[in-house]
């Protein structure tokens, strides 16, 4: 194994330890012995990888940014290999994917609760709450896929739209990881659906 790879597979271990810590006791009890604890690695490993606090959360919001950003790229290719071009979509079928799309998030429930935990840590770091909110790379697919997807249903796929779909999801997500398991997903998003139009 190259000195490169196993560098990169460190990292990622750093940051799944972290992000467990964080979802499991919150941000404050993010420390370097901590996810040197967590992750079963010689104490001093994760000081290695990310020198200060600052740089640890940085690790573990980039991860955390990667893995949401896959979720968004898959979406955008089921809606793609479901649907041929210039097929319509209807409501149910759109509902469907977005139940999917939110299950898939909520299934990762330990970085759905970092995130959260996160994004209300970083108020005073918006750099970091960027990348976790509305200003990221995840936000600006979700936009695109999600205009896409309103089209292809036959719906209004304005800018006001695609946000108020896009609150909704993530809205749900929340509902699903942290209130109730136990929720109607597709039945919510087909009622938002079939009054927008």
């Amino acid at each position: 194994m190259s000195s490169v790879a196993s560098s990169s597979e460190r990292r990622e271990v750093i940051a799944t330890s972290g992000i467990r810590i964080i979802a499991r006791n919150g941000v404050r009890a993010l420390t370097h012995r901590a996810v040197d604890r967590e992750a079963g690695i010689p104490q001093g490993s994760t000081s290695y990888h990310a020198r200060t606090r600052l740089a640890l959360m940085e690790l573990i919001v980039d991860a955390l940014a990667a893995r949401s950003k896959a979720d968004a790229e898959e979406l955008a290719a089921s809606l793609d290999a479901t649907f041929d071009r210039g097929h319509r979509v209807d409501v149910d079928e759109l509902a469907s994917l977005l139940t999917r799309l939110v299950e898939t998030l909520a299934s990762r429930r330990d970085d759905m609760r970092a995130r959260y935990a996160l994004i209300l840590e970083f108020d005073e770091v918006p750099g970091l709450r960027a990348k976790l909110t509305s200003e990221s790379e995840v936000h600006a697919i979700s936009r695109e896929v999600t205009a896409l997807a309103l089209t292809k249903a036959g719906l209004t796929a304005s800018g006001d739209r695609v946000g108020e779909l896009i609150a909704l999801t993530e809205s749900l997500v929340f509902y699903r990881t942290a209130i109730n398991e136990i929720v109607s997903l597709n039945a919510i998003f087909a009622a938002y659906l079939r009054g927008t139009d």
